[in-house]
């Protein structure tokens, strides 16, 4: 219940709650009038009704991002997505001096947005939207914030200048560069083996360097992602990107083939050398060291340019591999599976383009049935 007194700078309400075991109370002046004192008085109250943490409210946005991260973030993602939840929480910082939870709204929040997208590109500014959307949801999930500040946000930014068809070759190129790895295949030059395993799943290439003996399954054909090697930072083993991206998948006859030999070796070159593959990694070069994306994309631009095929890199194998399969006619929901995103919306966003040309092809497809169907007989 609501009190009211008149003070010499005006209004003021006091309002009486219960918090837990204890009785609080909240107090705000500066009103000209009774009937603006009661209508604040008001909205606190259905706050409190609601489950507001009127303690909360007045801790520091950049602050609650800041323990956000800490208590659910921290260590429980993939390294990559924890440095841009970081990067996000710094962001916040800098933005976000003085600005307390109660006071933030959706002018505040969409000039963030503004002053990110200046230097930014757009898929950059989304990443970080994402990241702040993310801990306000925890936010009105506290009772701290009753509505969302990001709503209906607007994400600018400058338009990214990469050519998305830089990361696709066709079928035929991809046959070409296949052919000119099997003739030279030894374990001695272990991307090789990166890159033909590459092709043949679809993997991202830290899953591939993830990949343990023990995850392969060789008499079912299958290979079981759940890991990934961080070889940037911290050259360990490290979370996959999101927890779709957890998976089993099959693998062709070819690929089991090229697994034994590499096994074999392994196993016959531990014998002769003493070195021990600690890790039990699938692709591990004869030091027992775990190569760099940036050595296996050197040896794939040399590959290329013997085959005269445009230079592409490793993850361009993943893009090819699933337009192929698109092209091929398989199903779109099983490549989303397949490639561990997150959802299909990903996986028709990222490939639209084939899709657009498999619609002309299938609509060319449509009209000729139905010339057929409807033509007269002569």
């Amino acid at each position: 219940m609501a009190s009211f007194e008149k003070r010499a700078t005006g209004w003021r309400y006091r309002v009486s709650y219960k918090d837990g075991d204890k009785y609080k109370t909240k107090t705000q002046g500066g009103f000209l009038t009774k009937k603006e004192a009661a209508i604040a008085a008001s909205e606190l109250e259905k706050k409190i009704s609601r489950g507001h943490n009127l303690n909360a409210e007045d801790k520091l946005f950049s602050e609650y991002m800041r323990e956000w991260f800490e208590v659910y973030k921290k260590g429980k993602h993939s390294l990559s997505h924890e440095k841009n939840l970081l990067q996000s929480v710094k962001l916040v910082e800098e933005h976000f001096i003085g600005v307390r939870m109660k006071d933030l709204n959706r002018v505040l929040y969409q000039n963030f947005l503004n002053e990110l997208s200046k230097k930014r590109a757009k898929m950059t500014v989304k990443k970080k939207h994402n990241c702040v959307k993310a801990c306000i949801k925890y936010a009105i999930e506290d009772g701290i914030l009753h509505r969302d500040p990001t709503y209906k946000a607007i994400i600018h930014g400058e338009n990214e200048t990469k050519s998305e068809e830089l990361k696709f070759i066709n079928q035929e190129e991809m046959k070409k560069i296949v052919d000119e790895l099997r003739t030279n295949l030894t374990p001695q030059y272990i991307s090789r083996y990166i890159i033909l395993f590459a092709i043949a799943t679809g993997a991202r290439f830290g899953e591939i360097m993830g990949m343990t003996w023990d995850c392969v399954d060789l008499e079912e054909r299958t290979i079981t992602i759940n890991k990934t090697w961080d070889y940037r930072d911290k050259n360990d083993f490290g979370n996959t990107k999101n927890y779709q991206s957890v998976r089993t998948i099959t693998i062709d006859k070819e690929t089991v083939s090229m697994l034994k030999d590499l096994q074999k070796h392994q196993k016959e070159h531990a014998l002769k050398t003493g070195l021990r593959n600690t890790k039990n990694l699938c692709f591990i070069n004869n030091q027992m060291e775990v190569i760099t994306n940036n050595a296996v994309n050197k040896v794939l631009k040399k590959i290329c340019a013997r085959c005269n095929v445009k230079p592409i890199t490793c993850h361009s194998l993943r893009h090819t591999h699933a337009s192929i399969l698109l092209y091929n006619g398989v199903n779109i929901k099983y490549i989303s599976r397949r490639l561990g995103h997150k959802d299909i919306v990903i996986t028709l966003q990222t490939y639209s383009h084939v899709l657009d040309e498999m619609e002309q092809k299938e609509s060319r497809i449509v009209d000729q049935t139905m010339l057929n169907l409807f033509q007269s007989v002569i």
